[in-house]
């Protein structure tokens, strides 16, 4: 009878199972994978190939440039995400990722070299956030290529900014200045303060978007200046959808907004709320207007984001519950509202304790 392999053993449920190597690690310690099948015989033929498998993938992915590599997982899920994405990407790979390892195999990338770049790119004044995601790429890009040991690096801990919004003064200015202004696009400032949408949904627009006899606004597109994939020199306008599948929402809207919104729609100016000659006007275009209105407000330059923040903090501060904000925001979870909010959320607390006052009885 031939003798049995040590690495194939029967399972309590009746199945074999085979182990074999499928990697290692950046010390040299074996990775195992496991095969199944229910006769012996099965198993053995089924762990040769897997063996087979392995090896392959060893000698023939790892002998590649790391850029090599990376470029070659772009490419494949090139269908896959936005071109905006795809365009982020990109920018990873050219501004970070080559400088960097110029032309490093990915079967000499260790551990250290990865903490090194992280770590170099820190330094270099590149945000958390950034650093994070361009890391994640290159773990999800390398894939199989390198043993998934080698990403144990370590990220200082990110504490949460203050995110900046108008004081309740400067926000009566602007809508004050916003009111009184020729601008025909006005409108969209307000929207976005009493909305929180952002500027390329709020470009996006379209008046089919507002339903009137629902009271609520539909959220579908957003607009974008993106590269082009064939020509990155050139740039186009692009209707994509929302920024994750949350954004795609309905917002509910009040009295004050939907008769704002019917009288700016009895002007016809076409099938976008904010259009010009016929055209949707784009972010870039809304970003320089609002800096110009900034301006005559007497505010210092801000984003047109802030409009955004300013909506969050003031709902948070009439009572708006998490959940009701996070939804009409768009966050994939209440959670991300919670991070983003947490310094307005802590002086809701003192408020609410300060309440408790009328309780108490001497």
């Amino acid at each position: 009878m031939a003798q049995r392999q040590r690495n194939i053993f029967k399972r309590k449920d009746g199945r074999y199972e085979a182990r074999f190597i499928k990697n290692r690690d950046h010390n040299g310690k074996a990775i195992y994978g496991s095969v199944y099948a229910k006769t012996y015989a099965a198993v053995r033929e089924k762990l040769e190939t897997a063996k087979l498998s392995a090896a392959s993938k060893t000698t023939q992915g790892t002998r590649k440039s790391i850029v090599q590599v990376l470029a070659s997982y772009l490419e494949a899920h090139k269908i896959l995400v936005k071109p905006s994405t795809y365009w982020v990407y990109h920018g990873y790979i050219e501004n970070h990722i080559r400088p960097h390892f110029i032309d490093m195999r990915c079967d000499r990338l260790t551990q250290g070299a990865i903490q090194t770049f992280v770590s170099n790119k820190l330094e270099s004044g590149l945000s958390a956030a950034t650093v994070q995601s361009v890391f994640n790429f290159l773990k999800n890009g390398l894939g199989e290529a390198v043993s998934s040991g080698i990403f144990r690096v370590s990220f200082p801990r990110r504490s949460s900014s203050k995110v900046e919004v108008l004081t309740i003064d400067e926000q009566r200015r602007l809508e004050a200045v916003v009111a009184a202004s020729n601008d025909i696009n006005r409108v969209g400032i307000i929207l976005c303060l009493y909305t929180g949408i952002r500027v390329g949904e709020l470009c996006g627009l379209m008046w089919q978007d507002i339903d009137f006899d629902g009271k609520q606004m539909h959220v579908r597109r957003t607009m974008q200046r993106i590269k082009s994939k064939e020509d990155s020199k050139k740039t186009a306008i692009s209707f994509l959808t929302p920024k994750s599948k949350s954004s795609q929402r309905s917002i509910p809207l009040p009295a004050f907004l939907l008769s704002i919104l019917k009288e700016f729609k009895a002007k016809g100016m076409g099938e976008y709320i904010l259009s010009r000659n016929g055209h949707a006007v784009e972010p870039r275009v809304m970003q320089y207007r609002f800096q110009r209105i900034l301006k005559l407000a007497e505010i210092k330059p801000r984003s047109f984001h802030i409009t955004r923040h300013c909506f969050s903090v003031r709902a948070l501060e009439n009572g708006f519950d998490i959940k009701t904000l996070s939804e009409i925001l768009g966050h994939s979870s209440p959670v991300v509202t919670l991070k983003k909010y947490s310094h307005v959320l802590d002086e809701h607390k003192r408020k609410s304790m300060e309440s408790l006052a009328v309780l108490y009885r001497q």
